[in-house]
């Protein structure tokens, strides 16, 4: 089966749907559960979930039985895929009713006999970070105490990019920032970790809709020099920097004079203006690396999620299209060039 995961069960509706139209009406979910099973014949490779923190992809199913048990039967199946001396990402959860997701009480006993079992396997887990050219094993714990074990090799992290994530059981939560100018700030934080890249020293970024400047704020901390486009004008302390280069105009207009490394949204307007953006400077290859935030008013809308979908087919950007933890009614559209 593939276990699919999203924020809460306030997107499961939207998740299903999305599950529905694109790949198939067999779903089962579990009441009180961010939690829904596909079965594995369904062909994921290469596809998206926008409502899907992650994905444990053609999850192996063991029943509830005593730890050490469980734990030997998971390092037996990981052994069978992983070859020796290979580092791995793995991660090891419970999604409760209660608290979500949890590393605690029966699934972080689990890992430690895992990752010490693993090592007499001479397979090592990664123990801070995540690593997306390693393989990825995922041991989730469900509420009757069985599990679900997905293991992808080096080849699937890259065919199954945008269905997994680099935080246990997709749940992550930034570390607030009262220096901010908004809240907003999280986004685009979440996004590179998500992508496996960060702003960097050097670079050059425009922030498209950059009022009142969370996201040009965040560049700025990495050394990044912004262009910053809006009709209104950024925080003072941001229009006062030199690194910062702040223009009133039409960010849906504006056209870029230097070469752009990071091309960033986060502005108020309708999924459709969105796209436009997107094509421009992602279809376009007018940037390196993008991070573009789709808001929705409502459920109406969220069927033009399928042409965001198309753009790494379009393009020639590895694409991730992802709910994340810092978006309220929206869902993010991120990725970088394949070259790079």
């Amino acid at each position: 089966m593939h276990y699919i995961l999203c924020k809460d069960t306030n997107w499961i509706k939207a998740l299903k749907e999305e599950v529905s139209d694109n790949y198939t009406k067999e779903i089962t979910t579990e009441s009180g559960l961010a939690l829904m099973k596909i079965p594995s014949e369904v062909n994921l490779a290469g596809g998206f979930l926008a409502f899907s923190t992650t994905t444990l992809i053609n999850a192996t199913e063991l029943p509830e039985e005593s730890i050490s048990n469980q734990a030997k039967k998971v390092v037996e199946l990981i052994a069978k895929k992983i070859p020796e001396g290979e580092k791995i990402n793995c991660h090891v959860y419970s999604i409760t009713h209660k608290y979500g997701i949890l590393e605690t009480g029966r699934a972080e006993l689990l890992k430690e006999k895992v990752v010490k079992n693993l090592r007499k396997e001479k397979v090592f887990c990664l123990r801070k970070g995540f690593d997306r050219s390693l393989s990825f094993i995922q041991v989730l714990v469900l509420a009757d105490r069985s599990i679900a074990l997905s293991v992808l090799s080096v080849a699937e992290v890259k065919t199954y990019h945008s269905l997994i994530s680099p935080y246990i059981g997709g749940f992550n939560n930034v570390e607030d920032d009262k220096k901010a100018p908004s809240r907003a700030f999280k986004k685009i934080v979440e996004a590179q970790e998500i992508m496996g890249r960060s702003i960097t020293d050097g670079e050059v970024l425009i922030d498209l809709g950059a009022c009142p400047g969370g996201w040009t704020y965040v560049a700025r901390k990495r050394g990044a020099k912004v262009i910053a486009i809006d009709r209104s004008e950024l925080r003072e302390d941001l229009m006062a920097d030199s690194k910062v280069v702040f223009l009133k105009t039409d960010a849906f207009k504006y056209v870029a004079e230097e070469e752009i490394d990071w091309a960033v949204s986060d502005i108020i307007s309708t999924p459709d203006r969105v796209l436009e953006l997107v094509e421009n400077w992602v279809i376009g290859n007018n940037c390196k690396h993008f991070i573009f935030t789709i808001k929705f008013q409502g459920d109406e809308n969220y069927k033009i999620l399928s042409e965001f979908k198309k753009i790494e087919k379009k393009s020639e950007f590895k694409v991730i299209l992802k709910q994340l933890n810092a978006n309220k009614n929206e869902v993010t559209v991120m990725g970088s060039r394949k070259d790079i």
